[in-house]
């Protein structure tokens, strides 16, 4: 107990401004520090992820290279050899597993399709014209080749899916060159020439596409069968692109002249 004579004394530390905003310094340049570290390490966790992404990008597209990588040579002797069934020259048929031959007759095609409906003289827009010709080249392309390799799988064909795809890429040559000469090259309301080219080059790129399969079934039987469809198919389309494709243009341009 103290006395009523004693004091008690209490001593607090002085209070310093100059304290006080050193310590709200120190205390906002460690937030603006663990903010900066948070912002790096976020902004390198994104630049990973693209840099992951680019190369897995890449690495896709490399394993697309060797089925593109073809000197225009070798693409030159296989757009010959697409329109002259193997039985006539009495060789092995040849499939090759490439797409930069059968994507430009693709896209080729696409161009004589485009150039021919123009001929007709028709109004339809550029737009529909150039969706309508890639849809038709393409969707047949890759629908009839998805097609090709289901009957060649159920049928026991020894064929790959690119070799499919390139098989019926290069069967389009055949398909290219009678558009391009009933279309462009001679423009006559007859039909005949039509016929007498699709007689020989659609015909003979078709029987080369069934050969093939023939061949390269192990039931004869099956073989023919699979063949014929292919053939069959092939022909029907040059009929389509001129009887069905093009004469709508055709049409539409006795309609709606220039």
């Amino acid at each position: 107990m103290y006395s009523e004579d004693e004091s008690v004394t209490l001593e607090l530390g002085e209070f310093s401004p100059e304290s006080e905003k050193e310590e709200k310094a120190d205390l906002g340049f460690g937030l603006t520090s663990q903010l900066n570290n948070e912002i790096a390490g976020k902004m390198f966790e994104i630049g990973t992820t693209k840099a992951k992404e680019a190369f897995s990008i890449y690495g896709r597209i490399d394993i697309l290279r060797p089925y593109f990588d073809v000197e225009p040579v070798q693409v030159q002797k296989r757009l010959i050899s697409a329109l002259i069934p193997e039985k006539l020259t009495g060789t092995t048929p040849v499939v090759v597993s490439e797409l930069y031959g059968p994507l430009m007759v693709v896209l080729t095609l696409i161009a004589v399709m485009l150039a021919g409906m123009k001929n007709t003289g028709q109004t339809v827009q550029e737009g529909t014209l150039m969706g309508t010709a890639l849809g038709t080249c393409f969707g047949y392309w890759l629908g009839a080749s998805i097609f090709f390799f289901g009957l060649a799988y159920f049928c026991d064909t020894n064929l790959s899916p690119i070799e499919v795809l390139s098989l019926c890429g290069y069967g389009l040559f055949g398909t290219l060159l009678c558009m391009f000469l009933s279309t462009l090259l001679v423009s006559s309301a007859s039909n005949l020439f039509f016929y007498a080219t699709w007689g020989v080059l659609g015909v003979s790129s078709a029987l080369r596409m069934g050969n093939i399969f023939l061949q390269r079934t192990a039931v004869r039987k099956q073989g023919v069968t699979v063949g014929a469809v292919v053939a069959v198919v092939h022909l029907l389309f040059i009929l389509y692109l001129k009887f069905v494709y093009h004469k709508t243009y055709e049409a539409a341009a006795h309609i709606n002249p220039r």
